[in-house]
């Protein structure tokens, strides 16, 4: 007799929880796992033409604070009369496609159950005239689970929990499925406000119209043969849209500082396939966004569903707040990238490892980005400062301590001032040939009043890109050998490139003046 003859093995009644509570740290997962599934369902319908417009396919979730109660249903395929108990009894049987379906495991359907007290599936297929209902009783499961004394397995506590009937009375044409939450007992279910924010960053949804730059991340990702997918997603009738938009918000109002000005756009490729794709936000001060910004961080998404929580690439970052100060998505385009089972990353693959790699890489980079306009930044303030305090020391009322410590104030700030001088056309020199930060950041500079000595010259006569031979400097002295003039040629084309253009002028000048005696 062989040890499998011996053994029969007992999935225990605790898998139940363990699958639904204990699978996940956020309960508006449940959310998520069914608008999952109805994503899935309507991709189904449409292949199968069920629909008559592209408008027509819809999710809808309802939110009874009175009752308790939160319905999610759509308008898909549904489900066959006699597919019901085989799809929706057991666990973890799926007959879903890993590399082209959102859902696969068979055991997101299951996330209801705790936290509530009945957990309710309704549906019906076109073609029939039959309505489907399975009933779960997740008030008599926990009550099971937590008695000690009751031996059971998980097989036998589903059957006793369960219940299944139908109705030959429903009209053939309609085609549903309906997930219904009785007595919910999780109150951040029932809070439409947080439940809205929440699919907003995490649901397959379109950006909102106020957000003015998804028109050029539809038409890159277009260019990438990046598919977006969205859907028409309503909570308590009220369309959802991705919380993106054109602020950020300070102390609970619209900050004067900062603006969403542009968006960027990175991709890398593994073994001659497209790994990754995204965007990320550019502001104008690329300070780091406030907790109160729900779309602050750079998100992943798979299939435009978000992975994990907003914090889930913090840990790819230079810095452990690197994350903060972007707004962005990266979306997930390898087949092999494949979520794990509790959806907060990928399961272990070739695949991963790069996109991990790669994804670190160009996070570094954006170090130096945020990096970049905080030296911006801080110029500008040491500026205005200076400034300011320049003014104030001329107050003849001014006692001789006060002028003194405005005196040691303004040294300071002249040393920081002259070392941004020298620091920002190297900056702006760097970003050259991205002409969308390059702007942001000259504009920035302009519009603080930083006496920056450019703002008659265009960006390619600014930075000095010409060939050195063409320069029209040239020594006065007429005695000057060729080899000697080439090496002034080079050192004016350096200060150019270094200075601004007045201070540049003053070193070229007095060099002249040597050159001449």
């Amino acid at each position: 007799m062989s040890n499998a003859d011996k053994f029969r093995p007992v999935i225990g009644k605790n898998v139940i929880e363990n699958l639904t509570v204990g699978m996940y740290d956020d309960p508006r997962f449940v959310y998520r796992e069914y608008v999952q599934n109805a994503a899935d369902q309507i991709d189904a319908a449409k292949k199968q033409n069920l629909y008559q417009s592209e408008d027509e396919p819809s999710i809808y979730i309802q939110i009874n604070t009175d009752t308790k109660t939160v319905i999610i249903e759509d308008n898909a395929t549904g489900i066959e009369s006699a597919k019901v108990l085989p799809l929706l009894g057991n666990i973890a049987q799926s007959t879903k496609n890993k590399y082209e379906d959102k859902g696969f495991r068979g055991i997101g359907r299951l996330g209801g159950l705790g936290y509530c007290e009945k957990l309710i599936f309704k549906t019906s297929f076109c073609g029939e005239n039959v309505k489907s209902t399975m009933i779960w009783d997740a008030k008599k499961l926990k009550e099971i689970i937590n008695d000690d004394s009751i031996k059971i397995g998980a097989a036998e506590l589903i059957s006793i929990i369960t219940d299944y009937s139908f109705d030959n009375n429903e009209n053939a044409d309609t085609h549903y499925f309906k997930v219904i939450m009785e007595n919910v007992t999780n109150e951040m279910l029932l809070d439409i406000q947080q439940v809205r924010d929440y699919l907003s960053m995490v649901a397959p949804v379109p950006f909102a119209n106020y957000f003015t730059h998804k028109n050029k991340i539809y038409n890159n990702a277009k260019n990438k043969n990046v598919s977006i997918d969205e859907y028409n997603i309503y909570v308590n009738t009220d369309q959802l849209f991705k919380g993106y938009n054109n602020y950020i918000y300070k102390n609970n109002a619209v900050s004067e500082e900062d603006t969403i000005i542009d968006v960027a756009f990175f991709e890398e490729y593994y073994k001659e396939e497209l790994l990754f794709w995204g965007w990320y936000g550019i502001s104008s001060e690329m300070h780091q966004i406030p907790d109160e910004n729900k779309s602050r961080g750079i998100r992943l998404r798979k299939s435009n569903i978000q992975i994990g929580l907003e914090n889930c690439l913090d840990k790819f970052h230079k810095r452990e707040l690197g994350n903060r100060y972007f707004i962005g998505e990266v979306y997930a385009v390898n087949k092999e990238l494949i979520p794990n089972a509790r959806r907060d990353f990928f399961i272990d693959s070739d695949e991963c490892i790069q996109f991990s790699k790669r994804l670190r890489k160009l996070f570094f980079k954006l170090y130096d980005l945020y990096h970049d306009f905080s030296t911006k930044n801080a110029a500008i303030k040491a500026g205005l400062d200076l400034k300011d305090i320049s003014e104030k020391i001329k107050d003849d009322t001014l006692d001789t301590t006060t002028k003194e410590k405005l005196s040691s104030e303004i040294k300071k700030l002249e040393k920081k001032v002259g070392d941004a001088q020298k620091s920002l056309p190297r900056l702006l020199n760097k970003y050259q040939n991205k002409d969308s930060i390059f702007n942001i950041l000259e504009e920035s500079i302009k519009d603080s009043g930083f006496d920056f000595g450019h703002e008659k010259e265009d960006k390619r006569q600014y930075l000095q890109k010409q060939d050195p031979q063409n320069l029209n400097y040239k020594a006065s002295k007429p005695a000057l050998l060729p080899q000697e003039e080439a090496i002034l040629k080079k050192v004016y084309t350096v200060l150019h490139q270094n200075l601004i253009k007045t201070t540049a002028e003053e070193l070229i000048q007095k060099i002249e003046e040597e050159v001449r005696k």
